[in-house]
């Protein structure tokens, strides 16, 4: 899970100066996460190492690996894609950008389903977990894997403990397109 975040407020509770980013992993895929902290981000990222959280002196046990940005104006601008401010909460709410077609290539689609799919044995097939985008927004999202990457996508809904229906994105088997995309072009 990735999210863009504001670390310091104003006295009127909005987001001051730039965003920086947040990089959280299941304990599975702590070695996923060093490589993005060393090799992938590392001219972004503070020198703070890869850390379990929640942190192990609380007495809970870590269920999470996670490492942070520095604040960049260019992460604020990324911030301004894919977020918008409820103005009641005073905070932001991810979202899908409408140009997300153009903004998703081989190598994003290959790190977004590292960082937020996983391999269901029960079903045989790779979900991606969109619990907190619209159900128009999987939708588009599933129009633009179909579009994009020839990919055959449903989507799924999920009941949280907070009884919210959310949706998520399952690749079909029958999608033998995943392993054929150049995921370096």
């Amino acid at each position: 899970m990735v999210h863009l975040r504001f670390t310091h407020k104003g006295s009127d509770g909005l987001p001051k100066p730039n965003a920086n980013a947040h990089f959280a992993m299941t304990l599975k895929s702590k070695e996923y996460a060093t490589y993005l902290w060393k090799e992938i981000y590392n001219n972004i990222c503070t020198s703070t190492p890869l850390r379990p959280w929640p942190n192990p002196n609380t007495g809970k046990i870590p269920s999470q690996y996670a490492f942070n940005s520095r604040s960049l104006r260019s992460l604020t601008i990324l911030h301004n894609e894919w977020y918008v401010l409820n103005k009641e909460t005073k905070k932001f709410i991810k979202i899908v950008p409408l140009n997300i077609n153009e903004l998703l290539s081989p190598i994003g689609l290959a790190h977004w389903v590292m960082g937020d799919g996983f391999w269901s044995n029960h079903d045989k097939t790779i979900f991606i977990c969109t619990d907190n985008f619209t159900l128009a927004e999987v939708d588009l999202l599933i129009q633009v894997l179909k579009d994009k990457f020839n990919l055959l996508a449903t989507k799924t809904h999920r009941i949280k403990a907070n009884k919210v229906i959310c949706w998520r994105i399952r690749i079909s088997r029958k999608s033998d397109n995943l392993s054929k995309i150049n995921f370096y072009s």
